[in-house]
């Protein structure tokens, strides 16, 4: 078992949660603009980025379930919330 001091994340992994990142402010700004000017489009591309963001951080969580185990719980809540982010989304087009 490791301590999380010897453990380096993978580049890509690391790229990963860098996009996650940068989708939490890009969220907002979007949502504060559909809600202001009442968009769709505005709303549909905050929905997107927001999928985007939880799909970007499911395998960066799974691949840090693998060293603690506790956090599976974590990476299923989150695969149920893409899952169901994406039925709303696709929903919402009809």
């Amino acid at each position: 078992m490791s301590t999380g001091t010897g453990a380096a994340m993978p580049q890509a992994l690391f790229y990963l949660f860098g996009c996650f990142l940068l989708t939490i402010p890009a969220f907002l700004g979007l949502a504060l603009i559909a809600r202001i000017g009442r968009s769709t489009r505005v709303r549909r591309a905050g929905e997107l980025v927001l999928v985007t963001g939880i799909a970007a951080l499911v395998p960066v969580v799974a691949y840090r379930a693998l060293e603690v185990p506790a956090l599976w719980l974590v990476v299923a809540l989150l695969v149920v919330v893409l899952v169901v982010s994406v039925a709303m989304h696709v929903r919402s087009y009809s």
